[in-house]
């Protein structure tokens, strides 16, 4: 799931509406857009026993790729609470990362193979031999980042379009182009007519679909689902990926299938300057907002230019989380979305921060992006799927201090 989508500062939280009749009805006029792979059996054997550090494959890259971190190496003794994490759902986790591994992680995972799936011990004794821990900072040396947290909603929809189902959630566009290196930032484009020639645009930013006949009319022909709220489908985009509860009860996943290619602008940070709001904004202080200023919802809405184009899918494994930009199931507490410039997708990290005000100690696995996810020290938690989730996710913005594991053998 890439959170678009997205996928923190995102900033927003899910509850639902008491008068979301009052504001959909304005935005039903003014906004116009707004496979899971089968898990690995349980693995059996005797715990690894100690051994000499592991090689790096000859000609193996390190798993950072950018240099907005500065690594100190450190040892396990010194990540506070490595001892204390129960490990659950680590494995899993894990293992996720192992289904297509980067080059220098495949020897870790061909080892794991000798890794018993209910052996707490063996699978940290696991980490300890085959990694080695580097303590992140960025550049200018501060060592704290930011850690938000972001959810998969459940929201009420339909395939088609009828009352309340209104407000459509758009596929991917079959016009849809890249613009490599564009001048203005804007990565996503369309051929067009301009002073009597073709010439490949800027795709539609959402106020542009908003007020065009000639966008809507083409999204139109894109409709995967339609929800009965516009913040809804908002939250939608902003997490990248959601469920939709179908009126004959069946589940629709909405997974990520690619987006406008425009910068991702946060509606919590536009009712700040637009002196709407002070503090910290949630998601649910954005749906109240919305609630109380039904007229100013196509407003808001506009403020983010950027759309997301979803597939949707049966839900056919209830449990299993979305699929982020690994192309993996994420795991709830234990995958997070990083920005890939600086550190590969798969890799092991090891987060320090709070959740709910209580110290939050855990190994976590880099499997996702998203589009506000930028930047050294900067991690985006996923809490996991429904109401209690996306609370929790809403209300996480808290300092963070990260370890990056990097096969021994292998240097930044």
């Amino acid at each position: 799931m890439i959170r678009s989508r997205a996928r923190g500062a995102w900033l927003l939280e899910r509850s639902r509406a008491a008068a979301r009749r009052a504001a959909l009805a304005l935005a039903c006029a003014l906004l116009a857009s707004c496979a899971s792979p089968p898990s690995q059996a349980p693995l059996r054997s005797a715990p690894i026993a100690p051994a000499a550090a592991p090689s790096a494959p000859p000609g193996a890259m390190a798993p950072l790729t950018g240099n907005g971190l500065r690594l100190q190496p450190a040892s396990f003794d010194d990540l506070p609470g490595w001892q204390a994490d129960d490990f659950g759902n680590v494995w899993s986790a894990w293992l996720q990362d192992c289904r297509a591994p980067v080059p220098q992680l495949a020897a870790a995972c061909a080892a794991a193979r000798g890794v018993a799936a209910d052996d707490i011990a063996a699978q940290r004794a696991f980490f300890e031999q085959w990694f080695q821990p580097w303590q992140a900072a960025s550049v200018n040396g501060q060592d704290q980042g930011l850690v938000t947290g972001y959810y998969e909603p459940v929201f009420r929809g339909s395939r088609t379009r009828g009352w309340p189902y209104v407000v459509p959630i758009y596929g991917l566009p079959g016009d849809l182009l890249a613009r490599p290196d564009a001048p203005d930032g804007i990565t996503r484009g369309r051929i067009a007519w301009s002073n009597g020639r073709k010439e490949l645009l800027p795709y539609w930013s959402r106020a542009q679909v908003s007020a065009d006949p000639q966008a809507l009319a083409a999204l139109g022909r894109h409709v995967v689902a339609w929800l009965d709220s516009a913040v809804d489908a908002l939250f939608l985009q902003v997490q990248g990926s959601g469920l939709v509860e179908l009126p004959d009860g069946h589940m629709l996943r909405l997974s990520y299938a690619g987006d406008n290619g425009w910068p991702y602008k946060s509606v919590g940070r536009w009712l700040l300057e637009q002196g709407e709001l002070r503090g910290t904004v949630t998601m649910q202080i954005i749906r109240a907002w919305a609630q109380m200023h039904p007229n100013r919802l196509p407003q808001m809405l506009d403020a983010n230019p950027r759309m997301v184009f979803f597939h949707a899918t049966p839900l056919e494994h209830p449990g299993r989380g979305p699929i982020g930009a690994m192309g993996v199931p994420l795991t709830p507490m234990r995958s997070v979305a990083v920005d890939k410039r600086l550190l590969t997708l798969g890799t092991p990290l090891w987060l320090a921060t709070n959740v709910a005000g209580q110290p939050f100690t855990r190994l976590v696995f880099a499997q996702d992006v998203g589009g506000a996810i930028t930047g050294s020290l900067r991690a985006d938690l996923f809490f996991g799927t429904g109401d209690a989730a996306g609370d929790a996710a809403g209300r996480m913005q808290s300092p963070g201090r990260m370890w990056v594991l990097l096969p021994r053998g292998v240097a930044p």
